[in-house]
């Protein structure tokens, strides 16, 4: 017999952390080390705050993006910003790809190694869309 309680169940999406690394695990993977990988897994959690803004709002976004990057790191070339922007538009169009219609920003996510693999949390909130 079936449980009609089970009839209504919501079906369950995966945790947001298993999203993301859906999203960006190659990516983050590319880091050599625990700190390349955060700053990889920083980098696809500003990808993904992006993804979740439309319009003219992902635009300032992804300028604001550009600025920060370059304050940030004044060492590095045209092309080192350059490919770092377009690492994040490869990262904001799969976001769109593959959940589109998830509008959870990333307030903060970590790695750690734990018996030798690599372990990612994610704190998120929704957004509400007017």
């Amino acid at each position: 017999m079936i449980n009609p309680l089970k009839l209504f169940k919501k079906k369950r999406r995966p945790k947001i952390s298993a999203m993301l690394l859906d999203v960006a695990s190659e990516y983050i993977a590319m880091g050599v080390g625990i700190e390349e990988k955060q700053q990889n897994l920083n980098g696809a959690v500003s990808a993904w705050n992006i993804a979740c803004l439309k319009g003219k709002e992902r635009e300032a976004a992804l300028k604001r993006y550009r600025k920060q990057y370059r304050k940030l790191n004044p060492s590095h070339t045209k092309r080192d910003v350059n490919d770092a922007l377009e690492n994040i538009h490869i990262l904001v169009s799969r976001k769109d790809k593959i959940y589109s219609d998830v509008s959870v920003q990333i307030a903060h996510a970590t790695i750690e190694t734990i018996k030798n693999q690599d372990h990612v949390t994610v704190a998120a909130v929704k957004i509400r869309h007017n």
